[in-house]
């Protein structure tokens, strides 16, 4: 095998193949279903208002179990809680 088969083997097929994918990638939409228009300053706020926490796990059950702090029927427990002096 010479040295322009062994490059083209492993140089010029995986380009080529990255090339095909990177290609594929420009083609169709970019978000699948209907893209909303963006919200510019000014304009009326419409949506209803959305609870945005850093996680959806109830921390005082599982792993968390022996950290009882806070009561467990507390609505304020989602994300954990924190203390401190600034």
């Amino acid at each position: 095998m010479s040295i322009l088969e062994t490059v083209l083997i492993f140089v010029g097929l995986p380009a080529l193949i990255s090339a095909f994918f990177a290609a594929t990638s420009f083609v169709g939409k970019r978000t699948p279903g209907a893209v909303p228009r963006p919200f510019r300053l000014g304009q009326e706020w419409t949506h209803a208002p959305v609870l945005w926490s850093a996680v959806d796990e109830v921390t005082t059950h599982g792993h968390h179990g022996g950290h009882h702090a806070a009561p467990a029927d507390s609505a304020n427990l989602i994300g954990g809680s924190a203390s401190g002096k600034w």
